[in-house]
């Protein structure tokens, strides 16, 4: 038996299980899904009817992922009132409580990833984390203590007290309003409000279930979390939780040109308007850093199944290329540093030799992963 199990204080299940967040979960699928299938059959499409749900659940995602996670839970960038109001509002649609109840239980899964206080802890299984655990009565968390920052913030304090009245009147009002002005008030209800609403709880479900159950943990083997870009495709880029979790404080998910991730887009777009600023981001050393370690890890667990020790020749390269990523990481500071002073161009030779290290890093690496494996 776990510990969660024994210890009904440690257990939320042991609290009994809410009966109106269970039937409102239930129920909205089969209106959102089976509903507005069958009114569409008998009444007929409309390109509205599709645009008003993606431009309600671009409007709804891109607060969930860039407002209540990467702003508010991680304080990954810096945003303006006017987005934060932004965020408050289309946040509150998505029906997944308010920014101070989502933000301070989201703190509270990452620094108890994986272990009992974790709120959808996917140890307990996969449906636990992605919808089970929500079935079930929580007491509130405790903000107080690890999202002191949100307390004294006045705009999630109004988005607490208004929370219920703006999902309400926009989640369901809004979309059946638009829905009026092309002449179906109720298909506006069932696309923007019901449908929208189902696709946003369960891409973000995704996030706690799937991403930490398929995939790699390209940069932190040490907990479940792993980089899953079916996910990221599925939401608004949040699907790289390997990366995100060794990262938090980091304004993006995916960290390659090419990766899904239009929350960062969204995020770097509102910096370029002036109402985002001091976005935050890992150092190209530190990410390379972690993607080693990583792979290390997984190496020795590999080898360790076959009672195959590394040899010193692969200690050697190991800890060389470790000597270049700690050479690469002082420099990158120092470039940051005088890049910030502006006072010469050698800040310029300080990156320049910092990827220098980077690659030797790498070839190193590179070297013992190759000769381990022919052992393993």
């Amino acid at each position: 038996m776990s510990e969660a199990a024994s210890n009904p204080d440690r257990d939320v299940r042991a609290k009994g299980i809410d009966y109106i967040t269970m039937s409102f979960l239930i129920l909205t699928p089969v209106i959102g899904i089976v509903g507005t299938a069958l009114y569409t059959w008998l009444h007929g499409f409309h390109l509205w009817m599709a645009l008003l749900a993606l431009g309600m659940y671009t409007a709804v995602g891109l607060s969930i992922c860039a407002g209540y996670h990467r702003f508010f839970s991680h304080k990954s960038y810096e945003a303006s009132a006017p987005l934060q109001l932004f965020f408050a509002f289309f946040g509150a649609m998505a029906a997944q409580n308010s920014i101070l109840w989502w933000s301070s239980s989201h703190r509270n899964h990452h620094q108890y990833v994986d272990r009992d206080w974790d709120p959808y802890n996917i140890r307990r299984g996969f449906w636990w984390a992605h919808i089970l655990w929500i079935f079930y009565r929580h007491d509130a968390p405790d903000a107080e203590a690890n999202a002191p920052d949100l307390v004294r913030n006045p705009i999630v304090q109004w988005q607490k007290k208004w929370y219920r009245a703006i999902l309400i009147a926009g989640g369901f009002g809004l979309p059946t309003l638009i829905g009026a002005l092309f002449g179906d008030a109720l298909a506006g209800l069932l696309w923007g409000g019901f449908l929208r609403l189902v696709v946003i709880h369960h891409t973000t479900f995704f996030v706690n279930s799937l991403a930490h159950y398929v995939g790699e943990p390209t940069y932190n083997a040490e907990v479940s979390a792993r980089d899953n870009w079916g996910v990221a495709l599925l939401t608004l880029g949040e699907g790289y939780h390997s990366f995100h979790h060794r990262f938090p404080a980091d304004f993006r998910n995916g960290i390659r040109w090419y990766h899904w991730d239009p929350a960062k887009w969204f995020i770097a777009t509102m910096r370029m308007l002036g109402l985002a600023g001091e976005l935050r981001s890992a150092t190209p050393p530190q990410i390379e850093q972690a993607r080693m370690q990583a792979e290390l890890r997984g190496l020795e667990t590999k080898l360790a199944a076959s009672q195959t020790e590394l040899p010193d020749d692969v200690h050697r390269l190991i800890a060389d290329a470790r000597q270049h990523l700690d050479d690469a990481l002082t420099l990158w500071r120092q470039h940051i540093e005088e890049r910030a002073r502006d006072a010469s161009s050698a800040w310029r030779r300080k990156r320049a030799a910092a990827h220098q290290h980077m690659r030797e890093a790498r070839r190193r690496w590179r070297a013992a992963r190759s000769m381990a494996l022919t052992m393993g």
